[in-house]
Order: C-alpha cells, then structure tokens, then sequence
C-alpha cells in the first residue's frame, strides 16, 4: 500500500518582485490565495478563496512573460493565473514553455490575524443629535424617532390610523376626517 501524505494546513509565501507578494493557505479542503502589492503610501490586497481539496504535494508557482501560474495537487490537478492583479482559476493547462518556476516558503504564522471581537457600538453623539442601534432610535433637539421590533402584545394591539390629507389621529370605524373632512379610505 502507497503512502500518500496529506498537506493540509499548510501555508507558502513567495516575493514576486516588485513589491508583491503572494500567500497560499491549504485549510482543509480550502485552498485561500492572498495577492498583496505594495508601493510608497498605498498597499492593495486581492483575495481569493477555491474549493480545491486537500493538497497531495508542495504547490509549485511559475513565471512566464506575462503572469504567474500557480500548480495545486490535490484530487486533480489545478491551475491559477495571476496576471494584471487579476486572481483566476484556469480549466485548461496552460502553455509554460520558457516559464521558471519562482521558489515557494513555508510560513509558519498565519496571513491574516484573528480580529478582535467587536463591542457593541456606542451611541453616536453629534451635537445635539443622538443615535442608538439597539433599539434604533434617533433623537435631534426636541425631535425623537424610534424603531422597536414588534412583540407579540403590540401584534395583538389595534393599529392607530390617520387621515391622509391632514395627518390627524382618526379612530378606525370613521369615514370623514373629523379635522378637515376628507373622506377617509373604508
């Protein structure tokens, strides 16, 4: 019987001059790709996440004229283009003749840190305008507005109406606006 090892949770980095770098994390059956390109004051990050399966070798990066080519061994062979910082994953074989293959590191710490978990955000306070999320309300000057999800007591509750040319409180068996006598809708 054949031995084959398995390469899960692996990751590989590899400089691609110019101030790029690409990262390639085996999570699983998950195959993460991380394209970062950085010059002086901005730095880009392209992201990409593949359905691969688990790697049955080392994944090997190539360089032709134009782009880099990426080579995964898992259950089939994949292969994925970085070009222009474009990320895709190719059907075919592609044609590397003249293609050097570009030296793969192994990291041992992962590309992208665990966020910290997020407190609840606190009531913005611009002036004398105030705002909550939970329960959604706003209040400006002498001005409040409130959303609260419905309970079942308030579902049960009668619902108020208004007249639609006024805006006045009417009660739900009138026909005519008692304020300005608009014939209210049955």
């Amino acid at each position: 019987m054949e031995f084959c090892k398995v390469w899960q949770f692996m990751m590989y980095a590899a400089d691609l001059g110019n101030g790029q770098r690409l990262t390639i994390e085996n999570v699983g059956t998950q195959t993460v790709l991380t394209w970062t390109s950085q010059s002086s004051g901005q730095q880009q990050s392209q992201q990409m996440s593949l359905s691969l399966g688990a790697w049955s070798s080392m994944p090997k990066l190539f360089k032709s004229h134009s782009s880099f080519i990426l080579q995964i061994e898992s259950q089939r062979t994949s292969y994925i283009r970085l070009q222009a910082n474009g990320i895709s994953l190719l059907s075919e074989v592609p044609l590397m003749l003249g293609s050097e293959e570009v030296l793969l590191q192994r990291v041992t710490t992962p590309s992208s840190p665990k966020m910290p978990e997020m407190k609840p955000l606190e009531p913005l306070r611009m002036g004398n305008m105030t705002m909550r999320m939970e329960p959604m309300e706003m209040s400006m000057g002498n001005m409040n507005l409130r959303f609260e999800t419905e309970t079942s007591s308030s579902a049960n509750a009668s619902t108020a109406h208004f007249c639609s040319q006024c805006g006045t409180k009417v009660q739900e068996n009138d026909r005519f606006c008692a304020h300005c006598g608009t014939r209210l809708k049955s």
